[in-house]
């Protein structure tokens, strides 16, 4: 089967949900104690799961979902496993890069240049959009004209990484002195990271060219190459003053990256076999629970994998779940799919309660008790929508937040643009929507708003794909 013959409507309908929620929830954390204590993310030594504390795993576990369908649809077009790998390395520094630039506030650098913080975040996403917009197919001038836009972009950024490192006031060890003030302040843990993060550089530019013989297009992707390095190995802020990007927290793209290439990259050997993802899954879920118990620590194996194990324990659930649904497809099947996320959902429900013993529920700490509810709510939530959407065709029911499932990447950004936007006009919200139930409904009015923006956008053909 092709493409559009195995897409399942609740996998897009689950990560639009999610994507609803997830700008929802951000936007009611300025409402603080206004609003009901549930809403918000517990507190990192709070034993509580918030509503907030659903979200991201619950969208860990779409990306999940979503990896053996795109590995087959790939497959299916004859791509070879090093062309799949080429194709996740560059969605993963696409994801790292932005979340990168997404989790400096250039507070600091802009201050002290005399500019609002807000140009230069309005500057790095509309060098997101350059870079990573769907261009449609074009000839002569207007495939000129995209292909600079895209290099602009990337000069943009590396215009922005240059601000940070003009602004450095502090001394610290230089490995490549001659070329850029680079510190490894993590230890093995960052110098692992960046080998990661030079690999999936390096191997679509190799693959591109083995494909094309392209000089031109080879010197290109070096450059491209030389600026993403660049951008990684830039310090970042201590307490000697600013001295560069810092990759120390990746954001949540960029911990979404870090969790979508493990899962990807471990799928192209599993492929669709049970025992060898759900092995995965209990790798990822041990990292997770040393993590928890200290032993990592103890060991030296802490922080080499950005979540510890947790992110990638929710997304091979959802890859497991995939698997389960690749199997009972077709309706006449939905009582086994059903009796089967079922049972998984108890046993993982059976997990928390156990490990609640010994570990907190904690988001922040990214305990294993966390991931086990969630996992468990998960399976729950996908059953349901799947019966909706898949089996009782009801999923025009959705079609008011498909924009959120299927241009995901562009939902999420457009918050960052209208609050800089916001900012920079001192735009006032009227006192009723700043607290209590006139900020909830607020806050719910603008994740629909984001949605509505999105499909103007799409319309528009201005959208992020990586």
């Amino acid at each position: 089967m092709k493409n559009q013959a195995i897409r399942i409507a609740a996998i897009d309908i689950f990560r639009a949900l999610t994507m609803l929620l997830m700008i929802f929830v951000n936007d009611i954390s300025a409402l603080g104690d206004t609003i009901p204590h549930w809403m918000h993310h517990a507190a990192h030594d709070e034993d509580m799961l918030g509503l907030s504390d659903i979200v991201f795993p619950c969208f860990l576990f779409c990306v999940g979902l979503s990896i053996p369908f795109a590995v087959k649809n790939r497959t299916d077009k004859g791509d070879s496993s090093m062309q799949i790998f080429s194709h996740i390395s560059q969605r993963t520094i696409a994801l790292l890069t932005m979340g990168l630039f997404s989790m400096n506030s250039f507070a600091e650098t802009a201050n002290a240049i005399g500019i609002a913080p807000e140009w230069l975040k309005l500057l790095s996403v509309a060098a997101f959009f350059m870079i990573w917009n769907v261009y449609p197919k074009a000839e002569g001038t207007a495939k000129k004209i995209f292909a600079a836009l895209q290099t602009f972009g990337w000069a943009i950024l590396a215009m922005l990484a240059l601000i940070f490192v003009n602004r450095a006031t502090a001394n610290e060890n230089q490995l490549i002195s001659w070329f850029i003030s680079v510190g490894f302040a993590g230890g093995a843990q960052s110098v692992f990271q960046y080998l990661v993060i030079a690999v999936c550089a390096l191997v679509p530019i190799i693959n591109d060219f083995w494909r094309s013989r392209n000089i031109f297009n080879l010197l290109k992707n070096i450059i491209i190459f030389t600026i993403i390095f660049y951008l990684f190995l830039l310090k970042g802020a201590n307490d000697d003053g600013l001295v560069g990007l810092r990759p120390g927290w990746w954001q949540i793209l960029g911990l979404i990256g870090w969790t979508y290439f493990y899962s990807a990259v471990i799928f192209i050997f599993t492929k669709n076999r049970f025992l060898p993802n759900i092995t995965a899954w209990i790798f990822f879920t041990l990292l997770c629970i040393a993590e928890n118990s200290g032993l990592a620590a103890k060991t030296g194996i802490s922080g080499f994998i950005p979540g510890n194990g947790s992110f990638q324990s929710l997304a091979f659930a959802g890859i497991i779940a995939s698997l389960l649904m690749q199997r009972n497809r077709h309706k006449e099947d939905f009582g086994k799919l059903c009796s089967s996320y079922i049972a998984v959902s108890a046993l993982m429900f059976a997990a928390a309660t156990v490990s609640h013993r010994y570990f907190i529920i904690s988001k922040l700490q990214e305990t294993c008790t966390w991931i086990f509810y969630c996992i468990s709510i998960s399976f729950v939530c996908l059953i349901f929508i799947y019966r909706l959407t898949d089996i009782k065709g009801k999923k025009s029911w959705f079609d008011i937040i498909k924009p959120a499932g299927t241009s995901t990447l562009t939902c999420y950004i457009v918050p960052s643009i209208w609050y800089a936007v916001v900012s920079l006009a001192s735009v006032t919200y009227p006192e009723f929507t700043r607290s209590g139930a006139g900020g909830l409904i607020k806050s719910l009015l603008f994740a629909f708003a984001v949605i509505g923006v999105t499909w103007i956008l799409g319309k528009m053909r201005i959208k992020l794909k990586i």
